[in-house]
């Protein structure tokens, strides 16, 4: 490559390079940088197999050019079109993995505040996933001014490669890209969020037939698709970016590989501090110091000390803010402090942002409080052990403290709620879907009310009958799950029951997209309240299959939240490390569903049974997809105590699927 580069008229030389298996990363610069680069360093991560081999992973370089700082990180991605949600994992691993050895200069502090402050989201988004390190010794990809990832980042389209290639046939580009799974991914939030990517304007890179332009020939003939991309990290200032991308094509003239590699060229501007002006400004302003001393203490107002968030729903993001004015005459540092005792600056409910910084006489700041219920904190409210109710503490470096007091009133739901608690039901006896036709929108519409109307009824039953009778009644559903009446909650029945028939079985796209969050919303008012389901608002008035696919894959992440959000899951924490070992035989499933509490037992079998069926009666094109998604989405039937720990979490998290495998084949 450097053969290649001293062809030009300018010369260069090799800044750093790294390679990991077939990933290599290497960076070149022009000689005349030579001097200004400096505290360069290499990491990389592997993410292959058990998350530690090098087949799939990352590589990145951090340099710091003149006062900036710039960060390059190659990674290549789990494959197949199924494994999405695995390229997202990837994607956070290499994110947290990948630590860079960081010299902290004093000129730069009021960039470090900015990045660990809360002011950037890559960091932000680093410490919501549990990374804790020193930030004075090291530093993450997101500590940087300039961050650009690339590599086949392997996200495929979701659609067939005929589909695919009609398309291409009118370089209809825009319209392939609505089902690009890194754009859907990224828009969703779920992967490279706090990443851009320019305008794609030309034909999918991948899979070629080596050493031609022709799309994939072989029996396995793979569905064209954007594999390989190049993204940069959003400015913190989206009105003055400092990285402006200018160009962004492919390379069809390469014919090595059965990829077509990308190229992209960008203008960047670079911080260059004048570091004799910087010492004669910081003399200038420790003379202004003396001149003011009787007026040297750090002096600010906020706009109010109270945030009231009023009623709070489960899943319901709600945001308020304030206003915190330096009104002294030097600079003013600002941060969250814990308070006595307490390790948390904030509550694990409420996010803050920016959490810490530096103000100038007369500026201002807007802090930003984002209050999010969802199912890793909800238990504890619902249980009524925690309520929306604290103190944060901001504090003014040689001032004064301001007191914040932050409100809320939960609505208490069914999520989150352990399953001794929920509204106990007895229902017939598992529906089975081979003895069913397939029925017309119309006559799904009418069974659902008329399922709707026996639930409440036989609820309002459960309700009036005596202690002692529904004690009774426990017992006998669960000494056999096969009898004619099995005890269960009735919200996890109510879910079960509009999924549980051949017509929702059917859909082609159940369990493989998400649903509407609208209708997940309605959907969990309607447990909460004790209402029926509207089919006109789930499988909507036309009764077309998009939209009744909508509403039933709403049902589904409804399913699927209301038991990650159980404080108790359906198989107990005690069990984990059993259920770990009873991946490895069909035996040791039976043996330990024999060690459940009668309700767990109740509702594993159930559950299980649905989702045999629900693979069973998949259409053929999409069976294996299914199986594959339903195994990984509901491995939320089992998880480990808080302070358990897992010695190897990827090699867990292949045993909580294989064990999940195993309770469907002996369902």
């Amino acid at each position: 490559m450097q053969s290649c580069l001293s062809r030009v008229s300018f010369h260069e030389f090799q800044v750093a390079s790294l390679q990991l298996v077939t990933l290599l990363v290497i960076v070149i610069a022009k000689a005349e940088y030579r001097s200004a680069i400096s505290e360069v360093d290499t990491c990389y991560a592997g993410v292959g197999l058990m998350n530690m081999i090098g087949n799939k992973g990352g590589c990145g370089v951090r340099l710091r050019l003149h006062d900036t700082y710039m960060c390059f990180m190659a990674s290549h991605l789990a494959a197949f079109v199924n494994n999405c949600e695995r390229r997202n994992q990837d994607f956070c691993e290499i994110a947290k993995r990948v630590l860079f050895k960081h010299q902290a200069d004093p000129a730069l502090a009021y960039v470090a505040h900015d990045w660990n402050g809360g002011g950037d989201e890559g960091v932000s988004y680093l410490q919501h996933n549990g990374l804790v390190f020193d930030s004075d010794k090291q530093a993450s990809i997101f500590h940087a001014d300039h961050l650009i990832w690339l590599g086949d980042l392997n996200y495929r389209l979701n659609l067939s490669e005929a589909e695919v290639k009609q398309r291409l046939a009118h370089n209809n580009y825009d319209e392939l890209l609505e089902y690009d799974q890194l754009g859907i991914e990224r828009r969703a939030g779920r992967t490279f969020p706090m990443f851009e990517e320019g305008p794609i304007r030309f034909a999918p890179t991948y899979k070629y037939d080596s050493g031609t332009n022709r799309y994939d020939t072989s029996a396995k003939r793979r569905a064209p698709s954007w594999t390989d991309r190049i993204l940069w990290k959003k400015p913190s200032n989206p009105d003055k970016p400092m990285l402006t991308q200018l160009t962004y094509d492919n390379c069809m003239d390469m014919m090595l590989s059965d990829h077509k590699p990308v190229h992209a060229m960008f203008s960047a501007k670079v911080r260059h501090l004048d570091h004799s002006k910087l010492q004669s400004t910081r003399l200038a302003l420790a003379q202004q110091l003396k001149d003011t001393k009787d007026d040297l203490t750090t002096k600010g107002k906020i706009s109010t000390s109270f945030i009231e968030f009023g009623p709070v729903q489960f899943m319901e993001y709600k945001e308020k803010t304030l206003v915190l004015e330096n009104t002294g005459q030097v600079v003013a540092a600002f941060r969250f402090i814990a308070k006595l005792d307490e390790p948390r600056v904030v509550p694990a409910w409420l996010q803050v942002s920016p959490q810490q910084g530096l103000l100038g006489p007369g500026e201002k700041v807007v802090i930003q409080f984002d209050l999010m219920i969802d199912a890793s904190v909800s238990a504890p409210l619902n249980q009524g052990t925690q309520t929306i109710d604290d103190i944060l503490i901001l504090r003014l470096e040689n001032g004064k403290d301001f007191f914040i007091v932050i409100k809320g009133e939960y609505q208490r739901t069914c999520f989150g709620m352990p399953l001794e608690a929920l509204s106990p039901m007895s229902i017939p006896a598992m529906p089975n879907p081979a003895t069913e036709t397939v029925q017309s929108p119309p006559e799904r519409r009418k069974r659902m009310f008329q399922a709707a109307k026996a639930t409440l009824a036989n609820h309002h039953h459960t309700e009036g009958a005596t202690p002692s009778s529904t004690s009774s009644s426990a017992s006998s559903a669960s000494s056999s799950i096969t009898s004619q009446q099995a005890n269960l909650p009735k919200e996890l029945w109510r879910l079960l029951t509009f999924l549980w028939n051949k017509s929702m079985l059917g859909l082609p796209t159940l369990f493989l997209e998400h649903g509407d969050r609208v209708l997940c919303d309605y959907i969990r008012k309607c447990l909460d309240d004790g209402d029926t389901f509207d089919p006109a608002v789930l499988l909507g008035d036309d009764g077309g299959q998009e939209q009744e696919a909508r509403g039933a894959n709403s049902v589904v992440d409804v399913l699927v939240a209301f038991l990650e959000c159980l404080p108790e899951p359906v198989i107990p924490v005690a069990l984990y490390a059993e259920a770990l070992a009873a991946s490895e035989s069909n035996e040791r499933v039976k043996l330990l569903k024999d060690k459940l509490p009668p309700l767990h037992l109740n509702v594993l079998i159930y559950i299980s049974s649905f989702l045999a069926d629900a693979i069973q009666y998949a259409p053929a094109d999409v069976k294996e997809e299914r199986q594959s998604c339903i195994v990984s989405l509901f491995t939320v039937l089992l998880r480990h105590a808080p302070n358990y720990k897992e010695v190897n979490p990827p090699l867990a998290r292949v045993k909580m699927e294989n064990f999940i495998r195993r309770l469907l084949s002996v369902a």
